[in-house]
C-alpha cells in the first residue's frame, strides 16, 4: 500500500453514535484561529470528554488524556512524542483562552485539570478559588490555581509577534527556554516588539545582555503583549490557595 494512502472510515452508524454538543462560537471564532492540529484535537477531545460527565462542575484531567490510547494514537509515532504533543496541545488551548487550566494537589501528586472557558466553567473555577469543592468527581486535598495564564508559551509568542514557526526557529526557541527564565523571554519579546525589532537574533542579544550584566528590575515595556490588570489581581482570593504563574 502506498505510504500516502489515506486511512478509510466506514461511516457513522445509524442511531448508535452519541451526539456531542459543540458551542457555535467554536466554528466562527476558534476554528479559524487554531492553526495547530494537535491543539485542535485537544479542544475537540475536551468537548467529547466533558459530554461524558454530569452536573455543573465538569472538567478534564490531563492524566486522563495521557492514559487514553485511542486519543494518543493520533498525537505522534512514539509514546514519548504522544505524551509531549498532548501536554503541549492542552497547554496551547489554555493559553489561547479556550480552556482554563488549574493545578490540583492530591496527596503528594500535582495534577492538571482543564475547564472549558464557558460561563459554567468560569463559575466552577471561581468556586474552587473560594474553597468550594462541592460536586467534584475527584477528592482533592488542596487547590493550587493557575488561572487564565497571561503569558503565552514561547511558540505562541513567536507566532503572534514574528511569524510562522519554522523547524530552525523551533529549535532556537527551545534553546531559549533551556537557557533563560520564562519571564525573561516574555520581557525580551515585549521589548523587541516595542522597538520594532521582531527577530530572534535581537531577542537573543537582549537575553544575553541580561544574563551577563544583570536584570535588576522587571521590564517596564510589555504594554504591547501584557494585558492590563490591577495589582490586586496577582493576589490569591483565599489565604489557602496559591497562584502559579
Amino acid at each position: 500500500m502506498p505510504e500516502d494512502t489515506l486511512r478509510g472510515f466506514p461511516g457513522f452508524a445509524a442511531g448508535r453514535d452519541q451526539l456531542i454538543p459543540v458551542p457555535g462560537a467554536f466554528f466562527g471564532e476558534i476554528l479559524p484561529m487554531v492553526d495547530d492540529l494537535a491543539e485542535l484535537k485537544a479542544i475537540l477531545y475536551t468537548f467529547w470528554k466533558l459530554a461524558q460527565g454530569s452536573g455543573d462542575v465538569r472538567y478534564i484531567r490531563l492524566d486522563d488524556a495521557l492514559a487514553d490510547l485511542v486519543f494518543l494514537a493520533g498525537m505522534g509515532e512514539t509514546p514519548e512524542e504522544q505524551q509531549a504533543a498532548t501536554r503541549e496541545a492542552f497547554a496551547r488551548a489554555a493559553q489561547r483562552g479556550v480552556l482554563i487550566e488549574i493545578q490540583v494537589k492530591r496527596g503528594p501528586r500535582t495534577e492538571i485539570w482543564y475547564f472549558l472557558n464557558s460561563p459554567k466553567g468560569r463559575q466552577a473555577v471561581a468556586r474552587l478559588r473560594k474553597g468550594d469543592f462541592r460536586g467534584l468527581i475527584h477528592d482533592i486535598d488542596d487547590v493550587v490555581v493557575g488561572l487564565e495564564k497571561e503569558r503565552p508559551n514561547v511558540f505562541l509568542l513567536y507566532e503572534q509577534n514574528i511569524g510562522m514557526v519554522t523547524p530552525m526557529a523551533a529549535e532556537r526557541l527551545r534553546q531559549l527556554e533551556r537557557d533563560y527564565p520564562e519571564a525573561w523571554i516574555y520581557d525580551a519579546f515585549s521589548l523587541a516588539v516595542e522597538r520594532n525589532a521582531r527577530n530572534l537574533a535581537y531577542i537573543h542579544r537582549i537575553l544575553k545582555n541580561w544574563a551577563q550584566n544583570g536584570k535588576d528590575t522587571p521590564a517596564q515595556p510589555g504594554r504591547s503583549l501584557r494585558p492590563d490588570h490591577d495589582a490586586d489581581a496577582e493576589k490569591p482570593d483565599e489565604p489557602g490557595l496559591f497562584i502559579h504563574e
